[in-house]
């Protein structure tokens, strides 16, 4: 240690203890035999212990060193890292040995001296000697720089613990200088730390440690000290890795664990001095807990949208904060975010499946949202959708009802007043388009999740069951709100209909869906076929044709019959009213023939109505 090396009372050659006249004799002449160029004689440097190392004098450096021994103060603070003669009969033999080299005639001298618990006054300057001998660093080579500084701590720490310090304190200061134990080994301390701190050779750890070992009077005091210094370097950290964080979030993990690392020698330190419960302790290591959880957090939220899997980073800076938290607070967030990442974590295989297949997930979701919609609205698109079909005229329109009309015709469908029974809801059609276009569309979809996942992958199998529900609700609504209640006509089932339930039926459904739809299928088949049915016996002519007609006048080939025949096809059939006319008379007249025959009056008051009908027709 240069507090021994570079000590007032090695420059000067004395012990402590040298009485004013040794003291001022050797401040003047060893100036003047430097200034002379002589050398300086072996009773002014018998106590300088050139073993200890070079030493170097000037007349600068010895005018500072005997400056520094004015003060009882400063003489004190000298006096601590040097050697005093407190046993003439050991002491003596000791100081003769160190001259010569002789180290281990010393350590045997002063050892034997030591091997006792208890200072005594017989052994006390030997304590304070060898602790001296240790620190000075000349027996570093007997064993490790640690345990050296230690052994000499250790030694001078139970030589000022003891009762004995009155006669050392006598010996190196005026009688008018008040101190204490306390005070002492502050100043010793102190300056041990310094000199630790500069050197470096041993941890500012392994000198806690040290410390925490022994018993004296000042520890308590000394360690609150101690303390405020790595709390102001973590406090210090904590702040740079914030500030680092906020600028750079992408480095988050790297940030939060270098302050782990960096942080953990202080808070050791701490914890040994204060102890786990102590609030400054509990608060500074929050601290660092807290921002360490903070980086794995702010580097979570920067990658986790990314092809970056931050989970395994994040999950390593919390449980590192985890294992810094103190308080209930703190414990609380660290569970939380470890609780949440570990949720998020063990969901990566649905993520992947996400990201495999999230933009057709994406697409057949808007589909069915629209459909589901559109359905509620009983047909009417929702606000915003922009329908496909409506910048087309509506002869152009797919699956129009009226596809093969005229303009003109096609206006006047669509513009019947609202209250007519032969008016129909105009939004109708697009149910038929959404249950069409929904499979058409999403069933490639489909399929590309299906290649991704696996036919048995929850996933795929709702959507295809929703795509399937969807779809056959959409066109049944369609089918029942084709027919026409207030004129009693039934739903019109025709191969557009057909086509699409059966299109319908490729897709993959639940037993519970496909039930459904085969029962809604058998319905809409029947339903095809009976109008086929209607169809082909109303076209057939013959002796079941124009029922009512035939009934009033009671022949089919009766002149009046055969220009409502006439009538019929030549202009009736031409028009898409005058074919609606005729589907609804012929598949209502032969119900009210088979009511009216037979009523001769109720045949003649038909007949004169036809008659001037007849006459308008011609």
């Amino acid at each position: 240690m240069q507090l021994i090396k570079n000590n007032p009372y090695r420059l000067l050659g004395l012990l402590v203890g040298a009485t004013a006249t040794q003291l001022n004799r050797h401040r003047t002449r060893i100036p003047n035999y430097i200034s002379a160029g002589n050398e300086i004689p072996a009773e002014f440097t018998d106590f300088s212990f050139e073993t200890l190392g070079s030493i170097i004098r000037t007349e600068e450096n010895i005018s500072n060193a005997a400056s520094k021994l004015n003060l009882d103060s400063d003489k004190m603070n000298a006096s601590l890292f040097w050697f005093y003669k407190g046993n003439p009969i050991t002491d003596e033999p000791a100081f003769d040995a160190i001259k010569s080299g002789d180290l281990d005639q010393v350590l045997n001298i002063w050892s034997k001296l030591t091997a006792t618990a208890d200072v005594t006054q017989r052994n006390a300057s030997a304590y304070n000697n060898l602790s001296t001998l240790y620190l000075s660093g000349i027996l570093e080579g007997t064993n490790s720089k640690e345990a050296i500084l230690e052994q000499g701590i250790s030694l001078k720490l139970k030589f000022l613990e003891s009762d004995f310090i009155k006669d050392f304190k006598a010996l190196a200061t005026d009688e008018t200088f008040k101190t204490t134990k306390k005070d002492l080994q502050l100043i010793f301390l102190n300056q041990v730390q310094t000199e630790v701190d500069r050197n470096g050779g041993v941890t500012s750890q392994k000198f806690l440690e040290i410390l925490t070992k022994q018993t004296f009077s000042a520890k308590e005091d000394f360690l609150k000290g101690f303390v405020q210094k790595p709390i102001e370097q973590i406090e210090k950290k904590i702040e740079e890795a914030k500030n680092k964080r906020k600028a750079n979030k992408a480095n988050a993990f790297s940030i939060g664990k270098a302050l782990f690392e960096s942080s953990s020698e202080g808070l050791s330190q701490l914890k040994s001095i204060l102890g786990v419960s102590n609030i400054k302790f509990s608060s500074i290591t929050d601290k660092v807990s807290d921002e360490i959880l903070q980086c794995g957090i702010d580097y979570f939220q920067h990658y986790k949208e990314t092809s970056t899997d931050p989970g395994s980073n994040s999950m390593d800076l919390f449980r590192k904060a985890k294992t810094l938290a103190i308080g209930n607070i703190a414990k609380q967030r660290c569970q939380e975010n470890t609780e949440n990442l570990q949720e998020w974590i063990d969901n990566k295989p649905e993520r992947e499946l996400q990201q495999k297949v999230g933009e057709e997930v994406d697409f057949i979701i808007k589909q069915l949202n629209l459909a589901s919609a559109t359905l509620k609205n009983k047909g009417k698109y929702p606000k915003g959708y922009n329908d496909p079909y409506s910048d087309l005229p509506l002869n152009e329109q797919p699956h129009n009802k009226v596809a093969n009309l005229q303009n003109k015709e096609l206006d006047f469908l669509f513009q019947l007043d609202r209250t007519s029974p032969f008016s129909k809801n105009e939004n109708n059609i697009n149910l038929f388009r959404l249950s069409r276009d929904i499979v058409k569309k999403c069933k490639p979809k489909l399929e590309a999740i299906k290649l991704a996942v696996g036919s048995s992958n929850e996933i795929y199998q709702k959507l295809s069951n929703d795509i399937a529900s969807l779809a056959l609700a959409c066109l049944i609504e369609y089918v029942n709100g084709d027919a026409n209640s207030a004129l009693g006509l039934p739903p019109s089932v025709g191969e557009h209909e057909i086509n699409s339930m059966n299109t319908i039926g490729e897709l993959d459904m639940n037993f519970e869906v496909r039930k459904r739809y085969n029962e809604q299928k058998q319905s809409l088949n029947n339903l095809h076929k009976a109008i086929q049915k209607r169809s082909s016996t109303s076209s057939s002519g013959g002796s079941i044709g124009c029922y009512i007609a035939t009934m009033a006048y009671g022949n089919y080939d009766h002149p009046q019959v055969m220009v409502l025949r006439e009538f019929r096809d030549e202009v009736l059939s031409k028009s898409q009213f005058g074919k609606w006319f005729i589907k609804t008379y012929y598949y209502y007249s032969p119900k009210m023939v088979e009511k009216m025959k037979n009523k001769k009056l109720l045949s003649a008051l038909i007949r004169k109505g036809l008659n001037q009908f007849i006459k308008l027709i011609k």
